[in-house]
């Protein structure tokens, strides 16, 4: 196992992470719609945006994203090398409206 495989998000990051995924599901129903986000990016690209994070993230490819996926991808985004400090602006910069960002290079478990 290397350096980083074995690696968790930090109970801060955690708590980071799964705020920005209440801010998505608007609905509280524990999963985030395609609608929601499109609703959340409004004319940002909203469509590409959407079409970019489930592709990310919806790895069961339900149509939906839940806290379960959300939290494997971010913290797959740890293990492959970035530090929390990246993860946490990457975070500010959606929190503030700005496009979804493709991480390349991610060890992801299709389900």
């Amino acid at each position: 196992m290397g350096p980083t495989q074995g690696k968790e998000l930090s109970p801060q990051m955690r708590d980071r992470v799964l705020k920005l995924f209440a801010r998505f599901d608007v609905d509280g129903s524990k999963s985030i719609e395609k609608s929601e986000t499109i609703k959340y990016w409004k004319s940002n690209f909203a469509k590409l945006n959407t079409e970019e994070l489930f592709k990310s993230v919806d790895t069961d490819n339900s149509g939906t994203i839940s806290e379960e996926e959300w939290l494997n991808f971010w913290t797959s985004v740890l293990r492959s090398g970035h530090t929390e400090e990246e993860i946490s602006d990457e975070l500010e910069s959606i929190e503030s409206g700005s496009s979804w960002v493709k991480f390349e290079n991610l060890d992801k478990k299709k389900g």
